[in-house]
């Protein structure tokens, strides 16, 4: 994949260094993008974001109803023990749920509900490097990392990184390989976004031109959209951090989808190599 640099626009980050992208050039325009929203270029898939007020709620009653989705209706690994959803309301707006299991065949229970951001261009299940869109889908998430120190019940395997990590294009991965073209995950120009985060494992085969460095992170500030990326509000991202320390890596997955079309992907984890799955939205 290729390298493309942005420079963020916050007044807050008038000094951030050119970053490099893992989204790869823009080469192709996103097909089925579910909402309407204007086409832009940029680089990066957290860069150029314009941060919002988010609202949030925590839930503990019982019950797996997310918006339109019915978490109870995913088909899972039975090690699954946590479920993000993320439900997209319109341009890059979207709610964002937290569901805990303590067993395989134990019920979804609401742990955590908030509003986010999604890329700039909404979402997609024909996802394309540097298209800024949100993949639609079911993914398993890896790779906790942050800029921030962990706090207590974050996973075991977090990783706290600075400017010698990078989230390579070639690989979807991170390594300390600064010879990598890729994100540098770690830069003073992530500080914030890149606190806490997790990969949300959308093309984990690292397929090129498909896009790389698809996470799950904090919101930061002046921001309202990303370029791929989910963002919540820092609170709520340690708040996922802590559940997906619960259970270590390989029990969390993340379910993505336009409103109202959860039934196409309830049953669409681990197919067409980790990317989207091949359906109308």
């Amino acid at each position: 994949m290729g390298i493309h640099a942005g420079i963020y626009m916050a007044a807050a980050i008038l000094s951030a260094p050119v970053l490099t992208a893992g989204g790869g050039q823009n080469t192709a325009a996103a097909t089925n993008v579910s909402f309407d929203a204007p086409q832009q270029s940029g680089s990066g898939e957290a860069e150029n974001q314009m941060e919002g007020k988010t609202d949030t709620t925590e839930v503990t009653a019982a019950s797996a109803q997310a918006g339109t989705a019915d978490a109870s209706r995913f088909v899972l690994p039975e090690e699954a023990r946590v479920l993000v959803i993320v439900e997209g309301t319109g341009g890059s707006n979207c709610n964002v749920y937290a569901f805990e299991r303590s067993s395989a065949a134990g019920a979804w229970e609401k742990r955590l509900e908030t509003t986010g951001h999604l890329g700039m261009n909404g979402m997609s299940n024909h996802r394309h490097s540097g298209d800024k869109t949100t993949p639609i889908g079911v993914f398993k998430m890896n790779t906790p990392f942050g800029q921030a120190k962990a706090l207590e019940g974050f996973p075991s395997d977090y990783i706290q990184v600075d400017d010698t990590y990078v989230w390579e294009d070639d690989t979807n991965k991170m390594s300390r390989d600064l010879s990598k073209e890729g994100e540098r995950v770690g830069s003073s120009g992530y500080a914030g976004y890149y606190d806490y985060a997790i990969d949300a494992g959308f093309n984990p085969n690292g397929i090129k031109n498909q896009g790389s460095a698809l996470f799950l992170h904090c919101s930061g500030e002046f921001k309202e959209y990303t370029s791929g990326c989910v963002a919540i509000e820092k609170d709520q991202m340690a708040q996922i951090m802590k559940l997906y320390g619960k259970y270590g890596s390989g029990a969390s997955f993340i379910a993505q989808a336009p409103k109202g079309t959860f039934e196409q992907i309830y049953n669409t984890y681990g197919t067409n190599q980790g990317l989207s799955p091949e359906r109308n939205f």
